[in-house]
């Protein structure tokens, strides 16, 4: 790549953890996830928000997830963008109530927002579910995760 090319490059990284899929985790999802954004340069008002909706995506993953199984985040961002996936393997082949009111909120705090809910993993013993959201910057500033 050429010096010029990589100055007008979009600049992105990825930052991503697992926890116990545990209510008494998510206060550890909360942490991890404030650093990650603001490390990654999000003003505080964004972080705020875009904390809001992880908190609701992991809390109810949380609670329909297989016994002794994991939470895995990963957050994407560079250039005023954020992408998120939420990942668990839940009991039930339906876990995210679409019309529940957390979930609006999600939807209204985000700007794009996927479920896929994979068919049984008997290794697994559940069905792996991801929830993926989308964020982008309505102002121009810096954002690095």
């Amino acid at each position: 790549m050429r010096a010029e090319d990589r100055d007008t490059a979009p600049r992105s990284t990825s930052v991503g953890f697992q926890v116990p899929a545990q209510l008494d985790q998510l206060t550890m999802v909360h942490a991890l996830a404030e650093t990650v954004l603001l490390v990654g340069g999000f003003a505080l008002d964004e972080v705020t928000d875009l904390l809001l909706a992880v908190d609701e995506v992991v809390t109810a993953l949380v609670l329909v997830a297989v016994p002794d199984s994991l939470i895995d985040c990963a957050f994407t961002g560079g250039d005023g963008a954020l992408g998120a996936r939420i990942t668990a393997v839940s009991h039930t082949d339906s876990p995210i109530d679409e019309h529940a009111f957390g979930w609006h909120v999600v939807a209204t705090l985000t700007d794009a927002l996927r479920t896929e809910n994979a068919a049984f993993d008997p290794d697994h013993n559940g069905y792996p579910t991801t929830v993926e959201f989308g964020w982008i910057r309505r102002s121009h500033g810096p954002s690095t995760i």
